[in-house]
């Protein structure tokens, strides 16, 4: 039976992930690891930015004139 929460698990893989990433590695990995995750946390977010202030597809389209009805 399981008896943890879901906050019990992902606190248990946050402590897991912490311990194990600043107690072993070196210097230079959890540099490069944490500049490439805050880069892709960036880059993420600049690209919901954009997407979010975008022009809507209908701006700028030409929208052909209606067709001579057939009798």
């Amino acid at each position: 039976m399981l008896l943890a929460s879901k906050w019990d698990t992902a606190f248990d893989v946050l402590r897991f992930l912490y311990v194990g990433f600043f107690s072993d590695l070196p210097a230079w990995v959890r540099y490069t690891v944490l500049g490439l995750g805050g880069s892709t946390i960036v880059y993420g977010f600049v690209s919901w930015l954009r997407d979010r202030f975008a022009a809507t597809p209908d701006d700028g389209e030409t929208v052909p004139a209606a067709e001579t009805p057939v009798r």
